[in-house]
C-alpha cells in the first residue's frame, strides 16, 4: 500500500511539473481557480478547477497551442498561445506565452488582438476579416495565431464532450 501511494504522489507531482512557469497566465484566464490540473487529455490541455477541497468543480480547460497536431506554424515557426474556455466552448480569452515572429510585436501582442477572442464561442468561423480583426498588415502571422486558436479550443472542447466521465 505504501508503495501505491508513493506512486500516486510522484505522478502527481510529475503532472504539476507540466504546467511549472504558466501559473500567472492560468490564473489570469481563470482568476477564481482553485486548482489547475497537470496537462491531461489528448489533445493536452489543463483542467480548471473552482471551490473549496469538498466541494470543487470543473469550471474550464486551458489549452496550448503547441499542445495540438498538426503544429501550425506561423511565418517564422510555430506560436505558443494559451486557449482558456469554460465548460460550454466559450472562450475565457488568450495569452500569448512565445513566438519568433519578426512583426509580432505589432500584430498577435497587441491587447486588441487577445481581446477579441473573449466570449467568443468554438462554433464561431474565426476567421480573419470576417469575425477576427486582423489588427494590422502581418496577414500571415494574424492568420496563423486565429487558426491555431481555433483548431486548440474545438479539440479541447471536443474531447472534453466525448468523455464518458461528463456524462
Amino acid at each position: 500500500m505504501v508503495t501505491l501511494l508513493v506512486a500516486v504522489v510522484h505522478v502527481d507531482a510529475w503532472l504539476q511539473s507540466s504546467i511549472r512557469g504558466l501559473e500567472v497566465h492560468l490564473s489570469g484566464l481563470f482568476p477564481e481557480a482553485s486548482r489547475f490540473s497537470g496537462r491531461t487529455g489528448v489533445p493536452a490541455h489543463i483542467k480548471v478547477f473552482a471551490g473549496d477541497p469538498d466541494n470543487e468543480h470543473l469550471i474550464g480547460f486551458v489549452g496550448s497551442t503547441i499542445d495540438v497536431e498538426p503544429l501550425e506554424r506561423g511565418y517564422e515557426g510555430p506560436i505558443e498561445i494559451l486557449v482558456g474556455m469554460d465548460t460550454s466552448g466559450t472562450l475565457r480569452g488568450i495569452t500569448l506565452i512565445s513566438h519568433r515572429e519578426p512583426y509580432g510585436y505589432f500584430s498577435i501582442e497587441l491587447p486588441e488582438f487577445a481581446a477579441q477572442f473573449v466570449d467568443k464561442s468554438v462554433l464561431d468561423r474565426f476567421r480573419v476579416g470576417e469575425d477576427v480583426d486582423g489588427v494590422t498588415t502581418a496577414t500571415i502571422t494574424v492568420s496563423s495565431a486565429t487558426r491555431v486558436i481555433r483548431k486548440t479550443a474545438r479539440r479541447v472542447i471536443r474531447a472534453h464532450l466525448a468523455d464518458p466521465e461528463n456524462e
